[in-house]
C-alpha cells in the first residue's frame, strides 16, 4: 500500500499586503473644542483692534480740537491784521493829508519871507580870512595833478622776468583786482603771461583741468593795470595752481653778511609770534620775494601821501601822521639826510639806512640805522608792515620799520594817535587832541599840566610813560577872531569856529587830523572806519565863489572812501556846480582820498588832531 499522497502548494514570492492603517475620526465634542478656541483668538485680535481704533479716534478728536483753535487763533489774528492794515491805510491817508498842509505852511511862509523887508533877514555867513600867501606847496593842494599809481613796466628788462609756479585754494587779498576769465587751453593762458608779463600779472586754473578735454577747460588772467596790492595764500596743498611773472629788479642775496645786517631784524616778534626763522626769512624788496618788484623800484622819489599803504600791524594813528608830513616837500627827506647815496639806493649790494627821529624821553634827535630786510608776517603770507608803494618806492617801509624799533618793537606801535606820531617826527611838543564834549562844542586838550606849569614825561611808544590829557590852551594861531580871551583854558568852540580856526591853522603850514568815532575798525559808517585815524589834507571855503565849505582827508589804507555824500568821487555835487569842481579838480579813484562837506566832517569825525608846527620851515 503506498504511501498518503501530499499535495504541496508553491511558493511564491511575493510579499504579503500590509494591513491599512486605520484613522480615527473626531469626534463631535472636539470639533467643537477647536472651532471655539479659534474665534476666541480672533475675538481677542477683534478687541485688540477695536482698542486701537479707540485710541486713534481719541487722537484725532485731539488733534481735531487744536486744530479748530489754531483755526479760530488764525481767524483773531486776520482780523486783527486786517483792522491793523485798514487803521495804517488810514494813518497814510492822515500823513498824506498833514504833509500836503504842512508844504502849503512852507509854500506861504516863503511867499512872506520873500515879501519882508531886506532888514529881516538872516546875516550872510561869516566871511573867512584866508592868508594864502603863507601858504606852502603841498603835493595833494586843490588843483595839483594826482600822482600816478600804477607801476610803469613799459622800461622793464626783459632778461629780468622770472615765473613762478604755485599752489593755492584760490585765496588772495588785495586792494583791487582786475581779472579776466577766458575759456580756452590753459597752456595759452599760461604762454600768455610769459609772452607779455608787463600786461599779464598771472594765470591761474584749477590744476587737475589740465587733463580735460582742451575745449572743456578755462582760465583766469590777473591783468596789472587796475590791480593793487595782490597777495595769493599759497598753500602746498592747494587744488589750484598760480604762474605769476615777477620783475626781479635787484640780484639776490642769500647772505648779507653781519656787516650789512641790523640787531633788530633776527629778534622781532608782534602779537605774540616770532617773526623770523629759517623757514620764514625776512623780505628784501626788488630781490625776487614778491616785493617790490617792478622796473622803477627806487628808495624814494616824488613823496606823496599815496605812497603809504597801511598792513597788517594796526598803526593808523602813525601813518596818518606820516602822510601829513609827506604833502610838504622835503619833509620826509630831512628824515634820512643822514643816509650816505641815497639817491642811488637800493643797489645790487646790501644796504643801509639812517633815519633821525625824536627821543621823547630827552627831546632829543636819535638815528636808527637799519638794513635792507623788512619784517614777514608770522604765518608767511607777504609784509606784515605797509607795502611799497605802486610806484616802486620804499621808503614808508623803511621809516615805519624804524620807527617800530624806535618805539620799542611792532606791538609798541599797535595803536596810538597821530599827535604822538608827530612829535617822534618834528620834534614839536605842541601837539592838541580837540574833542566834542557833551555839550556839542570842541575843547582842546594835550600834554602839558597846567597845574605844575609843565611838559608831562613821554615815552616813545604810546602805551608807556604818560597817557593822559590835560585840558590846554589854543593854539595862538588862529585865536585872533573877534575879542575875549580865544586861547583860555576850558573854551570850547563851535563847529563854525573850529573850521575857520582849521582854515588858519591849514594856512600856516600846520598838520591836521582827525578821528572817527570810537569802535573796530572793521565796521565802517557810509564807508568811514571806525576807530581809525584818517590824514587831513585841505580845508577850503566857500569854493569858487559859492557858500560850500569842503575838507579833503585820506585813509592810510590807500583806499577805503565816503560813499554817501554830496562830494565824494561820485557824489552829485561836483556836476551840479561845476565851477566847484574845476576848482577842486577831483579825481574819482580809489585810492583813499576824499572831500566832505563841512557838516559831513564834523558829523563823522569827533576828534581832531593838530601839530602846531610850521611844516615849510622843517623842509
Amino acid at each position: 500500500m503506498g504511501m498518503p499522497f501530499e499535495h504541496s502548494l508553491p511558493t511564491s514570492t511575493q510579499q504579503p499586503k500590509p494591513d491599512a492603517i486605520s484613522v480615527p475620526m473626531p469626534d463631535a465634542f472636539g470639533m467643537a473644542a477647536y472651532h471655539l478656541r479659534t474665534s476666541a483668538q480672533k475675538i481677542d485680535q477683534l478687541t485688540a483692534a477695536n482698542e486701537v481704533l479707540d485710541e486713534s479716534r481719541a487722537y484725532l478728536k485731539v488733534a481735531l480740537s487744536a486744530a479748530q483753535e489754531k483755526i479760530d487763533e488764525l481767524t483773531v489774528a486776520k482780523q486783527q491784521l486786517e483792522a491793523r492794515a485798514s487803521a495804517a491805510e488810514a494813518a497814510a491817508v492822515s500823513l498824506f493829508t498833514a504833509k500836503q498842509a504842512v508844504e502849503s505852511e512852507l509854500a506861504s511862509a516863503r511867499v512872506e519871507l520873500q515879501q519882508k523887508p531886506s532888514s529881516s533877514e538872516p546875516p550872510p555867513k561869516k566871511k573867512i580870512d584866508r592868508q594864502p600867501a603863507l601858504k606852502a606847496d603841498r603835493v595833494c593842494s586843490a588843483g595839483a595833478p594826482a600822482k600816478d599809481l600804477e607801476a610803469d613796466y613799459s622800461t622793464a628788462d626783459s632778461t629780468k622776468w622770472i615765473f613762478s609756479t604755485s599752489t593755492f585754494n584760490g585765496a588772495s587779498t588785495f586792494s583791487s583786482i582786475n581779472k579776466e576769465k577766458v575759456s580756452g587751453k590753459i597752456s595759452e593762458g599760461a604762454a600768455a603771461v610769459k609772452a607779455n608779463p608787463a600786461k599779464y600779472l598771472a594765470v591761474m586754473y584749477q590744476t587737475d583741468m589740465t587733463e580735460w578735454p582742451e575745449d572743456q577747460q578755462s582760465y583766469v588772467l590777473i591783468h596789472r593795470k587796475g590791480t593793487k596790492g595782490y597777495e595769493p595764500s599759497l598753500r602746498p596743498d592747494g587744488w589750484m595752481t598760480l604762474v605769476r611773472a615777477q620783475y626781479q629788479c635787484l640780484p639776490p642775496l642769500d647772505n648779507l653778511g653781519a656787516a650789512a645786517t641790523d640787531e633788530f631784524v633776527d629778534t622781532m616778534a608782534y602779537d605774540g609770534f616770532t617773526l623770523h626763522h629759517t623757514k620764514n626769512v625776512p623780505l628784501l624788496p626788488g630781490r625776487g620775494q614778491g616785493v617790490g618788484d617792478v622796473p622803477s623800484l627806487k628808495f624814494i622819489g616824488d613823496v606823496d601821501p599815496s605812497d603809504l599803504c597801511q598792513g597788517s600791524v594796526g598803526d593808523c594813528w602813525l601813518l596818518a601822521g606820516i602822510s601829513s608830513l609827506a604833502e610838504y616837500d622835503g619833509a620826509i627827506m630831512r628824515l634820512f639826510r643822514k643816509t650816505p647815496g641815497l639817491d642811488k639806493l637800493p643797489a645790487d649790494a646790501p644796504s643801509k639806512y639812517t633815519i633821525t627821529l625824536w627821543d621823547l624821553p630827552t627831546w632829543s634827535e636819535v638815528d636808527i640805522v637799519i638794513d635792507e630786510r623788512l619784517a614777514a608776517k608770522a604765518d608767511g603770507s607777504g609784509l606784515l608792515g605797509c607795502s611799497v608803494s605802486q610806484g616802486g618806492e620804499l621808503w614808508a617801509c623803511y621809516l615805519e620799520k624804524a620807527l617800530s624799533i624806535h618805539c620799542g618793537g611792532w606791538d609798541k606801535i599797535n595803536g596810538g594817535q597821530c599827535t604822538h606820531a608827530w612829535a617822534l617826527l618834528t620834534g614839536c611838543k605842541e601837539q592838541y587832541t580837540i574833542r566834542r564834549g557833551a555839550s556839542g562844542k570842541y575843547g582842546c586838550l594835550g600834554k602839558y599840566n597846567p597845574n605844575e606849569e609843565r611838559w608831562e614825561t613821554l615815552a616813545n611808544s604810546p602805551h608807556d610813560g604818560f597817557d593822559g590829557l590835560w585840558p590846554m590852551r589854543w593854539p595862538e594861531v588862529g585865536s585872533k577872531v573877534g575879542s575875549g580871551d580865544k586861547t583860555g583854558l576850558g573854551l570850547e568852540l563851535t563847529e563854525e569856529e573850529l573850521f575857520e580856526r582849521m582854515c588858519c591853522w591849514d594856512d600856516h603850514n600846520y598838520i591836521i587830523a582827525a578821528g572817527t568815532k570810537s569802535g573796530s575798525d572793521t565796521k565802517k559808517t557810509d564807508g568811514i572806519v571806525d576807530g581809525h585815524a584818517y590824514s587831513v589834507l585841505e580845508c577850503c571855503n566857500d569854493v569858487a565863489g559859492t557858500e560850500f565849505d569842503l575838507i579833503k582827508v585820506r585813509n592810510p589804507w590807500g583806499s577805503g572812501e565816503f560813499e554817501s555824500g554830496m562830494w565824494d568821487d561820485d557824489g552829485p555835487g561836483w556836476e551840479q556846480y561845476p565851477q566847484v569842481k574845476a576848482a577842486l579838480k577831483p579825481v574819482a579813484a580809489d585810492d583813499g582820498i576824499f572831500w566832505l562837506s563841512k557838516s559831513e566832517f564834523f558829523r563823522y569825525f569827533p576828534s581832531i588832531y593838530l601839530c602846531a608846527a610850521d611844516m615849510s620851515k622843517m623842509a
